[in-house]
């Protein structure tokens, strides 16, 4: 078990490992419909690329049929019903290739919700008046808060039939949902902010995803609740942290949604350990639980066809402190979680064709780029045809590119600020700078805020670096520089036999 600078062992003990499945435990497909992921690409009709985990999987014959069509159906989506489409179906959902549709309407009577609250009594009726649609029993606990606070929370409590518990010590959200969950009996429990207005019926549409005996976790997406006009405001409204984008994804190390906020979450007790949350932990201990459970081989989901509501801080101090705490939880979850927060693995390949291009050298560029589609044809599957190994040689130098950018903008944003100083003199700092400035004005066109320009840019400026000042705070703090240190991979011509994707 890990320690903490201080020397005391990190809380929770291991997670459950999940039952697996047998062809019996497909039932849990019956009805619910499932769909293609969005993002996913078909190539040459029977090889897929993404994905999660994402990958270049070639599909066997028994799936070919089942993938087809659910891709031609697209988001319209279809149900399984014959026990070769099941298997068929759990082989592609296993690879985050399709995903299920929440769609349930039963009534659900195995889930009780949680709700740590800590002064937020106003944000909590309006949290309480949400949920009342559900039906389901309540466990609201304050978190040691001073009067008044506690008493308007134990009035609102009482006042929309919940149940109250006291914390005498505040300890954080993770904390008080532990306390929570040691209240409830129920097989499978909601964690829900105070602070969080939900949709009608969210748990009974997301509870029957949950039969899949290997699913632990299973969370909506989590939108701003935008109420006012302000700077912040407009840009939370699409560039939100709580917020995972409208992707339907698995859970897992390496993708977009590589965690879930437990801004509102539903979490199977069988697959937590208890307590679910490290009491150690004020931040990030929502990421630190999911990764638990994946490392334990459960399946976590984010289910973004179903939507909650978070309230939003207009403080520009509060949205610069809350990104920075962010940030600062990198380092204590890369001591939990090795080598999950390096903050960019770029190759040697993409490196070569940046520089290449921004010092005018087209043909050099050209050059290492070909290294790389002859060096993925002898990676990849001799039945993988050429234009699919083009497109892999273009989506890791993109992708190159494209975590330079991200790591001079955020986990080394000083060295970012220092490359936009050297512009005027430097053509190297003009190409470096436009891989800098590929994701937020890709970002600013595709999705743009209600904000002008000058001022969407500004606050993602801000929102980087505030980030990055957390996360190199919180390395040097804690004494682990594996959150800033990038790893550069070799481009190493495959051995023979190796038939694994760089």
């Amino acid at each position: 078990m890990t320690s903490n600078p201080a020397g005391a062992p990190w809380g929770p003990p291991p997670l459950p490992t999940p039952p697996g499945r047998t062809d019996g435990d497909h039932d849990f497909l019956t009805n619910v419909p499932l769909a293609w992921t969005p993002g996913v690409a078909l190539r040459d009709g029977r090889i897929t690329l993404g994905g999660s985990p994402w990958a270049l999987t070639t599909l066997p014959d028994e799936v070919l049929a089942l993938a087809t069509r659910l891709h031609e159906l697209g988001r319209v989506g279809a149900f399984v019903t014959t026990p070769e489409e099941k298997r068929a179906a759990v082989y592609l959902l296993d690879r985050g290739i399709i995903d299920p549709v929440p769609r349930g309407d039963a009534p659900v009577d195995d889930v009780e919700i949680v709700i740590p609250v800590y002064r937020n009594w106003d944000s909590l009726d309006r949290c309480l008046e949400s949920l009342a649609g559900e039906n389901l029993p309540i466990v609201v606990v304050d978190d040691a808060s001073p009067e008044p606070f506690a008493t308007s929370i134990r009035d609102v409590v009482e006042s929309h039939g919940a149940r109250l518990i006291v914390r005498s010590e505040n300890g954080g959200p993770g904390a008080a949902r532990n306390t929570g969950f040691a209240e409830t009996t129920a097989p499978f429990i909601a964690f829900v902010d105070s602070d969080v207005v939900a949709s009608p019926r969210w748990i009974a549409q997301l509870r029957p995803l949950l039969n899949d005996p290997m699913m632990g976790a299973v969370a909506p997406r989590v939108r701003p609740h935008v109420r006012g006009d302000s700077a912040i405001e407009l840009y939370e409204e699409t560039r939100s942290e709580l917020d995972m984008g409208a992707v339907p994804s698995r859970v897992v190390y390496g993708v977009p949604v590589g965690w879930l906020p437990s801004a509102t979450v539903i979490v199977r007790r069988s697959a937590c350990s208890n307590p679910p949350f490290e009491p150690g932990m004020r931040v990030g201990e929502d990421v630190d639980l999911f990764w638990r459970m994946e490392e334990a081989g459960w399946t976590i989901r984010y289910a973004p066809d179903v939507v909650t509501y978070h309230e939003v801080r207009t403080s520009l101090k509060d949205f610069s402190t809350r990104r920075a705490s962010y940030g600062g939880s990198a380092a204590p979850l890369e001591q939990r979680h090795e080598n999950r927060l390096i903050p960019a693995r770029p190759s040697l390949t993409g490196l070569g064709v940046l520089t290449a291009l921004a010092l005018g050298r087209p043909w050099l560029s050209l050059a290492i780029a070909g290294y790389e589609l002859s060096r993925q044809r002898q990676i990849l599957d001799r039945d993988v045809p050429l234009p699919v190994a083009a497109e892999m040689t273009g989506r890791i130098i993109y992708s190159d590119a494209f975590w330079l950018g991200h790591l001079l903008r955020r986990d080394w944003w000083p060295v970012g600020a220092l490359v936009l100083a050297l512009t005027p003199k430097s053509r190297l700092a003009r190409g470096v700078a436009v891989a800098m400035l590929m994701e937020p004005v890709r970002d600013h066109l595709l999705s743009p805020t209600r904000l002008d320009p000058v001022r969407s840019l500004a606050l993602r400026a801000l929102d980087d670096a505030s980030y990055g000042t957390g996360v190199i705070a919180g390395a040097l703090r804690w004494k682990v520089l594996n959150v800033i240190a990038p790893r550069v991979r070799m481009p190493w011509w495959p051995t023979k036999g190796q038939r694994e994707v760089s």
